[in-house]
């Protein structure tokens, strides 16, 4: 399978995201490498591996309760899911379109949340829990670190910095579609 987007963009958005977004990571952590550390998993299987470690390892340097209050449970189930959609949606997007209006539309809206996942982090970590880098945890370097790394690489995409997507100047005349300044 292949997509529209030039290598690097490519090789991040349509493998490496999806991928850690879903299962996968755990699978080849537990399966090849026989890890049991609960920090080895990505995205979506941690909830279901540990629920607690998911919940109380959000914030760094805070003991979380003994007991996971129900609620509490359901938001990082709920969560899990979305990382699992996330990961469906970004698979089918980046291999079955062939619009690059569609792959920066996609970029755009990642972008935005990107913001909103960093910025909801800084407000739950506090500003002191935030700086203080070399006290986190994985899941902050995820929260924040690994967000922070994709919304960049997605700027750089949107701004042209990676090229256009394959093929993108020919497609309309491959259809037939006569382009503004086309000669009849």
């Amino acid at each position: 399978m292949s997509t529209i987007f030039p290598t690097w963009p490519h090789i991040l958005f349509a493998v490496i995201e999806p991928i850690t977004l879903y299962v996968l990571t755990a699978i080849y952590m537990f399966h090849f490498m026989q890890s049991t550390d609960r920090h080895s998993i990505g995205g979506w299987a941690l909830p279901f591996w540990d629920l607690k470690a998911f919940i109380t390892d959000q914030i760094p340097g805070i003991t979380g309760p003994e007991f996971i209050h129900p609620t509490s449970a359901t938001l990082a189930f709920q969560l899990a899911n979305v990382y699992g959609l996330l990961s469906i949606l970004g698979i089918g997007i980046c291999y079955s379109t062939t619009e690059p209006r569609v792959l920066r539309n996609y970029l755009y809206a990642l972008a935005i949340a990107d913001v909103g996942h960093i910025y909801v982090t800084y407000c739950c970590m506090g500003h002191d829990r935030f700086v203080d880098v070399m006290n986190w945890n994985v899941l902050t370097w995820g929260n924040v670190g690994v967000t922070g790394f994709l919304m960049i690489n997605r700027i750089a995409y949107l701004t042209g910095l990676f090229g256009e997507a394959k093929g993108a100047a020919n497609k309309i005349q491959k259809r037939g579609v006569k382009q503004v300044g086309d000669r009849q």
